[in-house]
C-alpha cells in the first residue's frame, strides 16, 4: 500500500517478469527461491540488456499472456484446479495488483472461451517483445507450464504453433521444450518425495499416500475454508504429477 501524499513509483515489472521465469527455469527442481533470486536479478540487470522494456505498458504484455494461458489451458477440453493453480502464481510473481489481477483473469477466461483464436494475443506479444527471442522462449516457459500439467497432445500443439506465430525458430523451440520437460519431471518426483530412481511401486505407494493425507475430504471437520483450498489445490498437484511421471514411464 502506498503511503498518502509520496508519489507512485513505476515498477520495473517486465524485468523482474523476465528474472522470475529464468530463476524459475534454473531452480524449479531443486528450491522454490529461485523465481525470487530471478525476480531480483531481472530487475537489477536485464532492464540494461532490453532498454526497450522500460517504455512497455504492464497490460500490453500482460492481458496477451494470460489470454494465451487459458487458451493452452482449455486446448485438451477442460481446464483443470492444477492449471488454473499455476496461472494463478503468476499473479505474485508479477506483482499485479488488484485492478491488474481483474484484467488478467478477463484475460484468461477470454483465452477460455468457445471459438477463441490465438493469433491476435500472438500478434501483440510478438510486436512488444521486439524480436526477442530469448524474452519469448520466456513467454514459452510460462505457457509450457500449464501445458504439462495435463501435458494433452492438443496442448502441446497449440504450444508449438504459438511458438511459430511469435516467430521463435522450431530447432530452438524444440531444445528449450525439451530441457522444460525434463525440468518438469524432476519436479514431478520432488512433489511426490522421490527420486527418478524409485521404483514404479514406491510411485504409487508414494502418490496414494500423499494424497490421502492431503485430500480435502481427510481435513478435520472445523477445518476453515483457506485450508481446505490448500488441500484442494495440494491434491490437483499431485494428481498431475503423478499422471506426467505415469505418461512418462508408460504406466496405466
Amino acid at each position: 500500500m502506498r503511503r498518502s501524499g509520496a508519489p507512485a513509483r513505476a515498477m520495473n515489472w517486465k524485468p523482474a517478469l523476465v528474472g522470475a521465469i529464468v530463476g524459475t527455469i534454473i531452480t524449479r527442481a531443486r528450491t522454490p527461491w529461485g523465481p525470487v533470486v530471478g525476480g531480483v536479478l531481472g530487475a537489477l540487470f536485464l532492464e540494461r540488456l532490453f532498454p526497450q522494456l522500460r517504455e512497455m505498458p504492464k497490460a500490453a504484455f500482460t492481458e496477451p499472456l494470460f489470454e494465451l494461458a487459458g487458451g493452452v489451458a482449455k486446448a485438451d477440453g477442460a481446464i483443470s484446479d492444477a492449471e488454473v493453480a499455476t496461472a494463478t502464481q503468476w499473479f505474485e510473481r508479477l506483482e499485479l495488483d488488484a485492478a491488474m489481477r481483474k484484467r488478467a483473469i478477463a484475460a484468461f477466461d477470454r483465452g477460455r472461451a468457445d471459438g477463441w483464436r490465438f493469433e491476435p494475443a500472438c500478434d501483440s506479444l510478438r510486436t512488444y517483445t521486439h524480436e526477442q527471442q530469448e524474452l519469448r522462449l520466456m513467454v514459452l516457459k510460462l505457457l509450457a507450464d500449464i501445458a504439462a500439467v495435463d501435458a494433452q497432445p492438443a496442448s502441446q500443439a497449440l504450444l508449438d504453433a504459438i511458438a511459430e506465430r511469435i516467430n521463435v525458430a522450431r530447432p530452438t523451440w524444440d531444445s528449450f521444450r525439451t530441457g522444460t520437460r525434463d525440468t518438469q519431471l524432476a519436479a514431478d518426483y520432488a512433489e511426490l518425495q522421490l527420486t527418478p530412481a524409485a521404483s514404479d511401486d514406491e510411485i504409487k505407494a508414494a502418490y496414494r499416500s500423499l494424497v490421502a493425507r492431503h485430500h480435502p475430504d481427510r481435513m478435520p471437520p472445523g477445518a476453515s475454508a483457506a485450508v481446505r483450498r490448500a488441500a484442494s489445490d495440494k491434491t490437483s498437484k499431485l494428481n498431475a504429477a503423478y499422471a506426467r511421471i505415469q505418461r512418462a514411464r508408460g504406466l496405466n
